[in-house]
């Protein structure tokens, strides 16, 4: 049994506030209102048990979650370590996670580019038609099959 929540209308967010794809992240993130749920690793301790499964939903090694290159990472070249000594980098040094990490019920991704993040989410014109120039545009999804994620009105800019 998993840790994290399962429901498909629920998004997690997972990122650093350290590292620069994870604020921009944020952003598209916090877009989606009360439909998602942002952890900032820097200020929040997920625990090892979300960690691990976080790493074997991806199918990856913990030391893969981790960028080595990021000038705040520890320097763990040549080093052997093992699952517990990764998952006390991750929790002494939140800036070793550079890619924001995104989970939507059985949906798990490690994004590298701002643009996975936006497709990730579906934050698009998804299920929108385009309509001529000074004619109002149709906010309300058009199609069936179509992930589309209502504006909560409450949430407005």
């Amino acid at each position: 049994m998993g840790v994290l929540a399962k429901n498909n209308r629920q998004f997690t967010y997972i990122y650093s506030s350290t590292s620069s794809i994870g604020k921009q992240g944020k952003g598209y993130a916090e877009s989606l209102g009360d439909k998602v749920q942002i952890l900032d690793i820097s200020k929040t301790n997920l625990g090892n048990t979300i960690w691990v499964e976080l790493a074997e939903k991806m199918g990856k090694n913990l030391k893969d979650l981790l960028s080595s290159e990021h000038p705040d990472a520890p320097d763990t070249q040549g080093s052997v370590f093992s699952a517990d000594d990764w998952l006390k980098v991750l929790n002494k040094n939140p800036s070793a996670l550079q890619n924001p990490i995104l989970v939507n019920g059985d949906a798990y991704l490690q994004a590298t580019t701002p643009s996975e993040i936006l497709e990730f989410f579906a934050i698009d014109s998804a299920g929108l038609e385009k309509n001529p120039l000074g004619k109002e545009p149709t906010t309300s999804s058009t199609t069936d099959d179509v992930n589309f994620i209502e504006r909560n009105p409450d949430n407005s800019r």
